[in-house]
């Protein structure tokens, strides 16, 4: 071979060597090797922007374990042993977290590796990091999203049942039992409605009011204007809807709003994070204390209570009232 052929192989195989480290670069592979004899580490650029580490800085297997998350250093280590125990050799592959930065997060890695040995034993281990947190992260919210959904779920199935059950004491004939459960697990799907349509973030409660109150003629109830720009989280939307259909129901039905001049006043008061929204119906007939707590007081207990809410009923002479208290949601 000339001078000329040997000159134009070299770079041929450069050229060869750039495509190669072009292509790792854009895969965003952090590549590493470790010589198990000398404990020297060697770390492309990539693979230090992972771990944090400067490009200057010395490195050695001793200095590996602090990279690594306290909680994950010891799947990292049996990994390693795992594969260093096989015959020739073996590979490995593990997912585990870097160390905490100076903002306190980390890095999700997927590591894999394969260990070399001679016949003096382990002489290398070889491998590439990738950045996996992104898919962590979704697989984390995933996770939490369904978790969510199982715990409304189980909720919306003990609020359906409860309503069943107290439907039924309460109706007085077929006819009457569809026509209160219908009404009721309508409030409670109108609801749900809003739920979904909030995508998540809190609703505000004028929004909620809007809905409820609607088939009660809005215009009897005399609202604090405070009370619309109140916001009310996801998880209590649907108790909160179907006590304020509840309540209403009953008004109509037995308090202020059976007579013409009957109106119901609802009043907000705000003490931190916490609201106490206040029902007080006057104009109607003379009211007198049931002999056991009614629907609204019970589903109140299963849909308010494990949310931090609460009611305080009381039959007073001149008309029914209540006070709803309630954690207040972030805008």
């Amino acid at each position: 071979m000339d001078e000329d052929e040997e000159q134009s192989e070299t770079e041929a195989l450069r050229e060869r060597l750039r495509r190669l480290e072009a292509a790792v670069e854009a895969t965003g592979l952090g590549l590493w090797e470790w010589d198990v004899r000398s404990g020297a580490l060697t770390w492309n650029d990539r693979n230090r922007q992972l771990f944090g580490v400067s490009h200057d800085r010395p490195l050695t297997i001793q200095h590996y374990p602090e990279l690594v998350h306290p909680e994950d250093r010891e799947i990292v280590r049996e990994a390693y042993l795992a594969a260093s125990e096989q015959a020739d050799g073996g590979l490995f592959s593990i997912e585990h977290r870097t160390r905490p930065g100076p903002d306190g997060k980390w890095r999700w890695i997927l590591s894999r590796g394969r260990v070399l040995k001679d016949r003096d034993g382990v002489r290398m281990a070889v491998g590439s990091n990738l950045d996996i947190t992104d898919r962590k992260t979704a697989e984390e919210r995933r996770s939490l999203v369904l978790r969510e959904l199982a715990h409304r779920a189980k909720n919306g199935i003990v609020v359906m049942m409860t309503i069943v059950a107290q439907t039924a004491k309460s109706a007085t004939g077929v006819k009457d039992f569809e026509h209160l459960l219908m009404s009721r697990l309508r409030s409670m799907a109108d609801s749900q409605d809003l739920v979904t349509q909030t995508q998540g973030r809190s609703l505000r409660f004028g929004d909620l009011l809007g809905r409820a109150l609607t088939p009660f003629d809005p215009g009897r109830f005399d609202v604090d204007p405070a009370v619309g720009d109140l916001a009310i989280s996801n998880e209590m939307v649907v108790g909160m809807a179907l006590l304020l259909h509840e309540l209403s129901t009953n008004a109509v039905k037995y308090g202020a709003l059976s007579c013409p001049g009957g109106r119901v006043k609802l009043t907000l008061e705000v003490d931190g994070e916490r609201a106490r929204l206040g029902w007080v119906e006057t104009g109607g007939p003379a009211v007198k204390s049931p002999p056991r707590r009614g629907f609204g007081t019970r589903l109140l207990d299963i849909s308010l209570r494990n949310d931090g809410g609460h009611v305080a009923a009381r039959f007073e002479p001149g008309g029914f009232e209540a006070d709803i208290h309630f954690p207040i949601a972030a805008p």
